[in-house]
């Protein structure tokens, strides 16, 4: 039973030490609620990647179905964070957009490649009934929730952080 204590008590200790740390670098808690949505983005991509590059024309229509509810679950993520990292309201602080440059700047190469890789593949999908009528329909929603997100980020860094906007900008480009 001590043991027990002494681990729940280590564990609050380093809860609490985090949280002090968080708040110490000047980043609000509706700021990290955003940067957790965009690493779980990050995290989808790499999943729904991996599963795209993996896919064969052999395989049967099943795995063609998780594939699509796997990035069925990224458009959600996308939208989660399209709503949430664009209702943030206030002063952004410096170490703020840093954390969001840093954050953001791993995912825009994962999911440009992610998307190469859908095109790439587009024969293998022209064998499946439908299947790139639905890709289609993907990447158009994909592409909507990223300008989403990509807008967002881009006013609210235009206003309070102009210099972070070609930074911004260069990732896209």
């Amino acid at each position: 039973m001590r043991f027990i204590s002494s681990i729940v008590v280590l564990a609050l200790f380093a809860l609490s030490a985090n949280a002090a740390s968080i708040k110490k670098r000047g980043i609000s808690a509706h700021f990290l609620v955003c940067k957790d949505h965009i690493d779980s983005i990050d995290a989808q991509i790499t999943f729904v990647h991996t599963r795209l590059n993996a896919y064969t024309a052999s395989q049967d229509i099943n795995v063609a179905l998780h594939l699509r509810i796997a990035e069925q679950a990224l458009l959600e993520r996308m939208k989660k964070a399209g709503t949430d990292c664009c209702s943030v309201t206030g002063i952004i602080t410096d170490e703020e957009a840093d954390t969001m440059l840093v954050t953001v700047a791993p995912v825009i190469p994962k999911a440009t490649n992610a998307l190469a890789s859908l095109a790439e593949r587009k024969a293998v999908f022209d064998s499946i009934h439908f299947a790139t009528d639905i890709a289609k329909i993907d990447i158009k929603d994909l592409y909507t929730n990223t300008t989403a997100i990509y807008t967002c980020i881009h006013d609210i860094g235009s206003v309070q952080h102009p210099t972070y906007i070609p930074v911004i900008n260069n990732y896209i480009n």
